[in-house]
Order: C-alpha cells, then sequence, then structure tokens
C-alpha cells in the first residue's frame, strides 16, 4: 500500500496541558479529517502517543464488513468501529517497541501482502511518565504467536497485578483472564498462551454475557467512574468485535448497559485519558446509516 492516496478519519483528544495522562470533562473533542495520505499525520495529530494499538486489517480489494458507528449513550459521545472477522478480514494487535501515534502502529509486514489498517484504538496501559521506558506496555501483549519485549523486558502478564488479559485469534472467540490466577494448575490457561493476540487492559465489563469485573474491583487504574476517556474491546458470541472510544467517563453499570444493548459477550476495559484515540480509512470502513 502507497503511504499516499487513503484518506483516514481521525478522532482525537485536546488538552491545554501537554503531557497530561488524565482528561477532564471541559476537554474537546476535535474530528477531523486527515486529507490524502499518511504525510499529514504528523500536522494533525493525536495529543499523545499510545503504546500499543488493536487494529483491523482487511485484504485490499475485498469487500470488509467494517462499520464505524458514532452517537451518544447516557448523556456520553462515542465512537466504534464494528467488524465481522472473515478469511481476509480479523483484528490484531499491534506494537513498535516504543510509544508512537496511533496512526504509525501498523504492521508493514501485513501491508506488503495487500493489506489494508482499515482502523483502530489505543490498547495497552503504558508507562509515560519514566525515562527511559515511556511507552513500555503494562501487562501483557501477544503478536503473531509471541509475547513481545520492550527492550530486554518481556511484555507479559503481571500476575496478581489486577491487570485483565484478553486471549485471542484471527477467528473465534475472545477469552478474558485475570492476570492473578494461578497458571500452574489450570489447562486452559497454558492453551490459551497459544493465542496469536493477548492484550492485558484494566478490569472486565462483560464475561460470558454476563456483567463481571474479574479483578473483584482490584482492576489496575480501575476508577470505576471518573471523568476520564476511555477506549473498550468488545466481542459478541458470533465473533463480531466492537473497538470503541467512550470520549467522557461513564460508570460501569452504564458501560455494561450500552455493552448488553449489542449482546456483547466478552468486554474489557483498556487505556483511557488522554490516550484514548481512534482512526480509521473512509474509503474502506462504512458509515452506520
Amino acid at each position: 500500500m502507497k503511504k499516499t492516496g487513503r484518506l483516514f478519519a481521525a478522532l482525537l483528544l485536546t488538552l491545554s496541558a501537554a503531557g497530561a495522562h488524565t482528561l477532564n470533562t471541559e476537554a474537546e473533542l476535535v474530528r477531523k479529517a486527515w486529507g490524502q495520505g499518511y504525510s499529514n499525520t504528523f500536522i494533525l495529530g493525536f495529543n499523545n502517543t499510545i503504546g500499543s494499538a488493536v487494529n483491523i486489517y482487511t485484504l485490499e480489494g475485498t469487500e470488509g464488513d467494517i462499520v464505524h458507528h458514532t452517537g451518544t449513550f447516557n448523556g456520553i459521545n462515542y465512537d466504534m468501529l464494528e467488524v465481522k472477522p472473515s478469511e481476509t478480514t480479523f483484528v490484531k494487535m499491534d506494537y513498535m517497541g516504543h510509544a508512537e501515534w496511533l496512526s504509525d502502529i501498523y504492521d508493514w509486514g501485513l501491508l506488503s501482502e495487500g493489506y489494508v489498517r482499515a482502523g483502530g484504538i489505543n490498547a495497552n496501559y503504558y508507562s509515560w511518565h519514566t525515562n527511559p521506558n515511556v511507552g513500555q506496555p503494562v501487562g501483557g501483549l501477544r503478536m503473531a504467536g509471541k509475547w513481545t519485549y520492550f527492550w530486554d523486558d518481556p511484555n507479559i502478564p503481571e500476575y496478581g497485578s489486577g491487570y485483565c488479559t484478553a486471549y485471542w485469534d484471527r477467528t473465534g472467540n475472545m477469552k478474558l483472564v485475570y492476570s492473578g490466577e494461578d497458571i500452574n494448575g489450570g489447562g486452559w490457561v497454558g492453551e490459551k498462551v497459544e493465542s496469536e493476540n493477548a492484550l492485558s487492559g484494566s478490569y472486565t465489563y462483560i464475561v460470558d454475557g454476563q456483567r463481571k469485573d474479574l479483578t473483584g474491583g482490584a482492576g489496575f487504574y480501575a476508577y470505576h467512574y471518573n471523568d476520564y476517556a476511555f477506549s473498550c474491546l468488545a466481542q459478541k458470541e458470533d465473533g463480531t468485535y466492537y473497538l470503541i472510544s467512550f470520549w467522557n467517563g461513564m460508570r460501569d453499570e452504564k458501560v455494561q448497559d450500552f455493552l448488553l444493548d449489542l449482546d456483547v459477550y466478552n468486554a474489557i476495559r483498556l487505556d483511557g485519558g488522554t490516550s484514548t484515540s481512534m482512526c480509521y480509512e473512509t474509503d474502506v470502513v462504512k458509515e452506520a446509516e
């Protein structure tokens, strides 16, 4: 895929205080079209670099079933990418080994094979205030069937830390595991480390179709109600994924109401604040009617 010739739509959050990691209720959501190609990304880019991304890929020239929704729920604006995986369309983790703009976190190998990065959202929490560890993902981050590294440190689930981890392949259902569980006695957990992708978020909203927080309220950076924007990865039992950015805080029970209205089967909270970001290609992603 060439660097020019594609129109992106960018969703970004701005704060007057540079470097802040949280978002107050008065921060303004700005929507901008980036124009032709990636070259404008840095001009219009996001307020924050992020550590990793959940991205959607589809084979160029095929009809990927990817839809962008936007709306308001419980007084909070949201944007959502809905994708139905197929032989040519799938959801995967991407990570560059350091903090980057969301628009620049993608798999060049897949692009060279004729795939298009159709869109994505921010993923892991990450170290943003330390040096030289800025951009180090927190918890597990697995790509292409292997745990990733930040320099010499493996990005693996931090057991007992309060992070839940989502595991998934190109096909099939996403599984959620609390990182505090003892992995030695559970065959299921051992099997899931063979998954292509893994992502540690904070706590869970929905597990097996029911309202449930696997951390029991201990999810790191949980703040089960605050005024911060946040992202969420969710999946229906039929395999449909939802990549969601809520542009302000919302109580857990309201988020669960929103997700259950979509018949979501599993859902995990991801990073938020000024890390909350979404991008998508308007010539690949359909707009909901």
